[in-house]
């Protein structure tokens, strides 16, 4: 989505002045605060250069950022934290150049499709009611569209989802993009949550809640959307089809291919579910018990898939565990056991965790040869050949969330202790520069614009 700085910041206005316009009745998203000199990070190996500023040298990027409170994102300038655009969540294709988002305006919501390039909007469709995208876990990216693009499925917003949950019934809105069927409204009774969609957005997957305790036993139902019918049968593990499924979710990766791969803290050890949105099928993928998995630092794991498809890495570097799984076969190919991030972290028993919506915690090199995890004292870099570990970057700063450069050039991590995001230089470690200023709670992308 390489074009003039000029041409992206006028789509930008563009785009801003026809979010505003669309949310009559809502006020406009709070315009991030002012730029102040960013300070060193206390404890990190290296520090930005005196007074903040950014120097020449180092490239600019666009950073897609949240704050504390406001669910709308800002895609701002690294260099000086200018806001280039403000967006409600949204569900990005990989350049960000097309986006889905589902808008509240009034007592009705308005889902459409933006171009950023052309600034054009292809879908224009109005709700009654109030709707958002759904999230997965921790994760604040939000999800819902079908592989074809052609379908998203949305859930209710707080205040109708807790009035629903009130009635024992859980409802959900599934919306055909191109305007060839109207919009299913799916009703079901219990308590269930939305967990993918299928590639042509024929059918809804949802994870039925058993009881009412966190992280408590559950199973995965599938919702007929032409009829909204819920099936009869539930997916199950085809290995173990007799053993009950329980845990929280943390994280998810939708592959084209229609499996999708949502990383669990288990009760007894965390674990991969792998549903076949295409043929309804799933498979429980158990990754390595340690003696921390009871404790807060289980839900550090992170997922990311390599550049070619062929590998997707679960990685907890804050226990020291990364693994190699396969998409295809939907096993693991290799396990590798890294020093954890330090003793001296203090760890809480479930439920106490000291955990928020921030970011992508593992990240690929573009080329597919390196894996960035953060955890909570740091970040480590290992080698995608054999999984080792070759260098702890930012020792002793509890990192958040990552983001690299298109080129693999530049890291961008956000400190958990002040919420600034600081870039690294992949070549040499250091930190090169720092984002003006702070509180910063989400780091969701580096947008492959060119700046």
């Amino acid at each position: 989505m390489a074009g003039p700085r000029h041409s992206i910041r006028l789509i930008a206005t563009v785009a801003t002045a026809a979010l505003v316009a669309s949310c009559s009745g809502v006020a406009a998203p709070a315009a991030p605060s002012t730029p102040t000199q960013a300070a060193a990070s206390a404890g990190a190996a290296t520090s930005a250069p005196p007074g903040g500023s950014w120097p020449a040298t180092v490239p600019d990027a666009w950073l897609v950022v949240g704050r504390p409170a406001q669910p709308n994102l800002d895609v701002i300038e690294a260099s000086t934290a200018e806001s280039l655009m403000q967006l409600p969540p949204v569900v990005p294709d990989l350049t960000w150049g097309h986006l889905l988002e589902a808008t509240p305006e009034g007592d009705r919501t308005v889902v459409r499709r933006l171009d950023i390039a052309s600034g054009v909007d292809d879908a224009r469709i109005v709700l009654d009611g109030h709707w958002r995208l759904p999230t997965i876990g921790s994760d604040p990216a939000s999800v819902g569209l079908s592989v074809d693009r052609s379908t998203t499925a949305l859930v209710e917003d707080a205040a109708d989802a807790t009035s629903s949950a009130a009635r024992n019934v859980s409802r959900f809105m599934v919306v055909d993009l191109s305007r060839g069927r109207a919009p299913k409204l799916i009703e079901l009774p219990g308590s269930f949550e939305f967990d993918a969609i299928s590639p042509d957005g024929g059918a809804l997957f949802v994870v039925e809640h058993l009881d009412a305790a966190a992280g408590g036993h559950y199973q995965v139902r599938v919702v007929d959307v032409a009829s909204g019918r819920l099936q009869d049968y539930v997916i199950v593990d085809k290995t173990k089809p007799d053993e009950p499924m329980a845990g929280w979710a943390i994280e998810q990766q939708r592959l084209d291919s229609g499996i999708v791969l949502t990383v669990y803290r288990g009760a007894e050890h965390p674990f991969i579910h792998a549903l076949d949105t295409v043929h309804a099928g799933a498979v429980c993928i158990d990754l390595p018990a340690t003696r921390q998995d009871d404790a807060d630092a289980a839900a550090d794991w992170g997922l990311a898939r390599s550049p070619d498809g062929r590998t997707v890495y679960a990685v907890n570097a804050t226990i020291g565990v990364a693994v190699d799984v396969d998409p295809v076969a939907l096993s693991i190919r290799r396990t590798s056991t890294i020093a954890p991030a330090s003793a001296a972290i203090v760890l809480a028993k479930f439920g106490h965790q000291d955990a928020g919506a921030t970011g992508r915690r593992v990240v690929v090199s573009p080329d597919g040869r390196r894996i960035f995890a953060a955890n909570r004292s740091g970040i480590v870099e290992l080698a995608a050949s054999d999984l080792s570990a070759t260098r702890r970057l930012l020792s002793g700063t509890r990192i958040d969330a990552l983001g690299i450069t298109p080129d693999g050039k530049g890291l961008f991590a956000l400190r958990h202790s002040d919420g600034r995001v600081v870039r690294l230089d992949v070549t040499t470690g250091a930190v090169v520069a720092e984002v003006p200023g702070s509180g910063y709670d989400r780091l969701l992308a580096v947008v492959p614009w060119e700046p």
